[in-house]
């Protein structure tokens, strides 16, 4: 199994505050756990589903196994501190309109440090297009890992035969009150169009209806709130 790995992704917060305005924040926490499965968590609670912009923040804080030695099942051990910070926390700020993707990456662990990856499992982090958080843990890899387990054992092969994983996302949803100020200055003016030209078939802030594609209607619309903010 060589999966392609990635960093959790961290996009580029909003940088004008006088612009925006936020509608309070939504704090979930998630506690999955598997054997080898798929496993999906959706949140009881969801957000706002009309905001221009969604600011999140996530973190794993508790990632544990349990292993199996003499067909018994030892565990769970924590082995948060053997993933890569970077993996275990986001935080961004995306454009609606939902869905967003906040997370996609394999996220794995080499807890006895061998050289080979013990565990592994493909973290997908979104705000659904109903407002709710959703996580998916799947093609999951538990391999076996040397653990000590004390006397009279010492250190022994052990199977890995299920994961935990413990965190919590906060989503913020914003309402921009003046679409077309690009650039963040409280004007709608030929700097913000000029950016706008210079983003053409391209992605991001210029992006101003939220398709995913820099063109004529986010130009049209930039121009439909020339001049001053409100």
């Amino acid at each position: 199994m060589s999966p392609h790995h990635t960093t959790l992704p961290a996009l580029l917060a909003m940088s004008c505050l006088t612009s925006f305005a936020s509608a309070g924040s939504t704090s979930w926490s998630f506690d999955v756990s598997t054997g080898g499965e798929d496993v999906f968590w959706t949140s009881s609670t969801t957000v706002a589903t009309d905001a221009t912009d969604y600011e999140y923040v996530y973190d794993i804080t508790y990632i544990a196994a349990d292993v199996v030695f003499m067909g018994i099942v030892f565990g769970p051990f924590d082995v948060t501190s053997s993933i890569d910070p970077e993996m275990r926390h986001g935080e961004g700020s995306n454009p609606g309109p939902l869905p967003i993707v906040i997370g996609d990456s394999y996220i794995s662990a080499d807890a006895d440090d061998d050289g080979t990856i013990d565990v592994e499992a493909h973290l997908y982090m979104e705000i659904s297009g109903s407002g709710n958080g959703f996580i998916s843990l799947t093609d999951i890899f538990l391999g076996d890992v040397v653990y000590d387990m004390g006397w009279p054992f010492g250190e022994q092969n052990v199977q890995i035969d299920r994961v935990y994983l413990q965190g919590t996302m906060v989503v913020t949803p914003v309402y921009n009150d003046c679409l077309g100020d690009i650039n963040g200055d409280d004007t709608v003016n030929v700097n913000d169009l000029l950016q706008l030209i210079g983003d053409w078939d391209g992605s991001g802030d210029s992006d101003i209806d939220g398709d995913g594609v820099v063109g004529v209607n986010d130009l049209l619309e930039l121009l439909a709130v020339w001049g001053p903010c409100a």
